[in-house]
């Protein structure tokens, strides 16, 4: 291997390692906040605040979710991303459910 390409290893290395800790890639809470304000408020009691339609008990306040013993990153992720007959179907990216997630786990007491 030439020396420049020795000397741009270590560099390329960092640079990736830089990349893929950035907090530009990790969930982000206050969007997942937006969304579910946006998308679910209209049936969830999101933080608190009762839907404008009033609460349903069969219809869980994402506190309630977030303090479930089997809810979890990755069963939020798998729930978020399969259609339920009672539930519109937002076709959520992966991104906003990765969002979505961390702001519901962030309601955990």
């Amino acid at each position: 291997m030439p020396r420049s390409m020795q000397r741009l290893v270590p560099l390329l290395f960092c640079a990736i390692l830089a990349a893929a800790t950035s907090p530009c890639l990790a969930q982000n809470r206050a969007n997942g906040e937006l969304i579910a304000k946006t998308w679910c408020a209209g049936c969830h009691d999101i933080d608190g605040i009762s839907p404008p339609f009033g609460r349903s008990d069969a219809i869980p306040s994402f506190p309630a979710v977030a303090n479930m013993s089997s809810t979890t990153a990755a069963s939020l992720r798998v729930f978020l991303s399969t259609p339920h007959a009672r539930m519109p179907d937002y076709n959520l990216t992966q991104r906003e459910i990765a969002d979505v997630s961390e702001y519901i786990l962030s309601l955990k007491k």
